[in-house]
């Protein structure tokens, strides 16, 4: 242990002797590739580390335990890039490695090198692994588009008598949710991970303001990203979230509107004619985020903004040991009161060219347990939509052993969903995907939250697992988890459970 909070929070030491190497650094043809080191000090140390913490912190308020975790693994950070400063530098300057980012959520650092350069990594004081992450990608150039609107007044409370709720809502039982317990998502902020944000009335009252950052093309907050008003593209290194735009005012184009339908089902607000309400979580805040192989960004930003939920609406395939990083990753942004979400994927339909057999059928981020939560899909009238994707998965890498494990937790709707387009219209039955199966489970989390803010996210998890309605075979099944979510019922536990006492403390 090297240090501690008054939470107790201690750092641990990652198993083993010398610098774990993944094979696929000496497996590949590339002449430069980016890796991605860790050093030997992180909060949660062996791949068992995250279910001990999460069975030892109920005692300890989500929002009062962010702050320490987030302090503790900066800290972490900070201590390991001092001690290694000195060799770092020395790589740096000899352009043996190239664009060295360091993060946080794991304690560590990504770069660019070669063969030659792995070799002296390894000699890096505190290194203990060494991850392929693939190909060195060139940023997108920034393109210059027209200014979104701006929108700085707070929107007008949601009031839901005078609202036509979407059917995937009153299937879900959200509306009962707001009105028997008031619970609309109040206070609750979604970011959205994507990769594009057109925006609309629909959407716009409700996306998130950082207030410590102006439209002035400074860094006002002090964080080394310009105008993150909303949201940050770490790609392209720009405020502007809108990479695609498009003349066509009817236009479905799925790629397009892919951030906006996520945003419109977490807390968006009415839209078409007549009007109908389309968020699950109307109260709720939305902020956006980009990012390739710079993910470790967006989630630190997330986490540094107080995000309550992350929305991970895509699969990333085909990662080998690097999966390994990518749930270190999860299980601390988890651990700092961040519900991660993703749909299961759209992997199941054999007569696809994206098929996928099981155990392979859920790929990162969706197949990690506990930290992340998986919504599979089904259609409207519940039977299971032929290519939402089905567990189990399998976790044997170096560092998870788990083996098989269950997945997906829960089941949502992806099929056959209203499109709500930027000018107000909606295409009915014009959505589908698991991408937006995810966007429902985190509206549930948002109206969950709005009742009590401090639910851990492995509370959330049980509590959304227990309350789900069984819609195939009995008990847990591979194809919808433990069943339909229910919202009325989840947020009924989280008020029962309210009501019996701070059960925290902070």
């Amino acid at each position: 242990a090297s240090s501690s909070t008054a939470h107790e929070l201690t750092l641990e030491t990652i198993p083993g002797r010398g610098c774990w190497v993944d094979p696929r650094v000496n497996q590949n043809r590339l002449e430069n590739f980016r890796v991605t080191v860790w050093f030997e000090q992180q909060l949660l140390g062996d791949g068992l580390a995250y279910q001990r913490w999460m069975a030892s912190l109920h005692d300890t308020g989500r929002r009062a335990l962010r702050v320490d975790v987030r302090n503790v693994l900066k800290a972490a950070s900070q201590l390991a890039v001092e001690k290694a400063g000195p060799a770092l530098n020395a790589l740096k300057a000899s352009d043996v490695i190239q664009d060295v980012t360091y993060h946080w959520i794991v304690n560590g650092f990504t770069c660019t090198t070669d063969k030659n350069g792995v070799e002296a990594i390894q000699q890096i004081p505190g290194v203990r692994c060494l991850f392929f992450v693939g190909p060195v990608r060139k940023r997108n150039a920034l393109i210059i588009k027209d200014v979104q609107p701006e929108h700085e007044d707070e929107p007008v409370p949601f009031q839901s008598d005078d609202v036509s709720p979407a059917w995937y809502i009153k299937a879900l039982r959200a509306d009962k949710a707001w009105s028997l317990y008031n619970a609309t998502g109040a206070g609750v902020l979604n970011v959205i991970h994507d990769g594009n944000f057109v925006v609309s009335p629909t959407i716009l009252s409700t996306r998130y303001r950082n207030q410590q950052e102006q439209a002035n093309g400074l860094d006002d907050d002090g964080n080394g990203l310009i105008d993150d008003l909303h949201g940050f593209d770490f790609d392209r290194e720009t405020g502007d979230l809108l990479r695609r735009g498009s003349d066509d005012i009817n236009t479905i184009d799925r790629k397009l509107l892919h951030g906006h339908q996520c945003a419109a089902i977490i807390c968006g607000r009415v839209a078409g004619t007549p009007s109908r309400q389309f968020g699950i979580a109307p109260d709720a805040r939305w902020a956006g985020v980009l990012a390739g192989q710079c993910f470790e960004q967006a989630l630190e930003w997330a986490i540094e903004h107080d995000a309550d939920t992350y929305s991970m609406s895509f699969s990333r395939a085909n990662l080998g040991e690097y999966r390994s990083h990518w749930r270190k990753a999860c299980e601390h942004a988890s651990l700092c009161g961040v519900h991660l979400v993703s749909g299961a994927g759209n992997y199941a339909s054999e007569e696809s060219p994206q098929y996928k057999p099981v155990p392979s059928q859920m790929p990162i981020p969706q197949d990690i347990p506990f930290a992340v939560f998986a919504a599979a899909g089904v259609q409207r009238d519940l039977s299971r939509t032929p290519f939402s994707s089905q567990g189990p998965v399998e976790w044997k890498t170096h560092h998870y052993q788990d083996g098989r494990v269950k997945k997906p937790e829960v089941a949502a709707f992806n099929f056959r969903l209203p499109s709500i387009q930027p000018n107000g219209r909606v295409f009915n039955q014009a959505a589908s995907g698991n991408s937006f199966a995810g966007p429902m489970l985190c509206g549930t989390i948002a109206l969950m939250l709005s009742a009590d803010p401090d639910l851990h996210p492995w509370e959330t998890r049980q509590i959304l697992i227990d309350t789900a309605r069984d819609i195939a075979d009995e008990g847990y099944d591979y194809q919808t988890g433990h069943g339909l979510i229910d919202a009325e019922e989840a947020v009924a536990v989280v008020v029962e459970g309210a009501k019996k006492g701070a059960r925290h403390a902070e």
